[in-house]
């Protein structure tokens, strides 16, 4: 029997959009009228002129994964894609619903977090390995790899102040990519560099997976999605529209956003 990695039971998150019903007066100028609202008895009036919309982000979510599956997460801007990571990530949790993770996650949802602009590029690998759940004696054993990988190893010394975008976040990935994890989230990380780079990304996710890795990716890029999951969950105004086989959930995605275009 397959050894479940993720267990999440019916989610829901929830949100409050406030709006201002006096669309005249922006946020900052109701804060610098407030003293004077309560001074001429105002207050009342404007608390009267303000709206709570209810906004659920994910809808009655569920789903397993399993140990070693490679799915991937698709939809449209706004759909809840980056929201689930979230919650995996145990970033943030659900208004409702219980999720269970089985083995230990590493994310990536923001290429570059846990890094300090003002330190050099090796001690943010350093720093960031730590951050993300190496030991110091693991980040020496993979520093060399980590950076060659990286493609940056001329300016590893450099603060990464001075950086590039795509130096900045090529090291952050090649950070993430070798801490050999149980499990790895990822949010649209394998858009970062040139094509030489993201075909080198996407060898290193099929190694990760070839080694037992549990991965969950977001990608606006299909065949990204094709060549690496094996399964995909296409998220639609934050429920689950299809679930199964990358291939047929892509192809079925993309011709509803073609229909929708034309």
């Amino acid at each position: 029997m397959s050894q479940i990695a993720i267990h999440v039971e019916n989610i829901w998150k929830e949100y409050h959009i406030r709006h201002n019903l006096e669309g005249s007066q922006s946020s900052l100028k109701a804060v610098l009228n407030a003293p004077f609202n309560w001074l001429t008895g105002q207050s009342g009036k404007f608390a009267h002129l303000q709206k709570s919309e209810q906004f659920f982000a994910l809808s009655n979510v569920s789903f397993e994964v399993q140990h070693g599956e490679s799915v991937g997460l698709i939809g449209r801007n706004g759909a809840g894609k980056s929201t689930l990571l979230k919650i995996l990530s145990r970033i943030t949790r659900p208004s409702k619903g219980q999720i269970t993770i089985y083995e230990h996650v590493n994310s990536l949802l923001e290429v570059g977090t846990g890094f300090n602009t003002e330190l050099s590029g090796r001690e943010n690998v350093f720093l960031n390995g730590s951050f993300l759940g190496m030991s110091i004696s693991e980040i020496r054993q993979k520093f060399d790899e980590i950076v060659a990988f990286s493609e940056i190893e001329q300016f590893i010394d450099t603060p990464v102040k001075y950086y590039s975008s795509g130096m900045f976040v090529r090291l952050a990935f090649s950070v993430a990519v070798h801490l050999t994890p149980e499990i790895l989230i990822l949010d649209e990380v394998l858009s970062v560099g040139d094509s030489g780079f993201q075909h080198k990304s996407r060898m290193k996710m099929k190694e990760l997976l070839g080694s037992g890795a549990t991965i969950i990716l977001v990608s606006h890029n299909e065949q990204a999605v094709r060549d690496i999951c094996k399964r995909a969950i296409w998220l639609d105004k934050g429920a689950i529209r299809m679930d199964g086989e990358s291939s047929s959930v892509v192809e079925h995605y993309v011709n509803f956003v073609n229909e929708e275009i034309l």
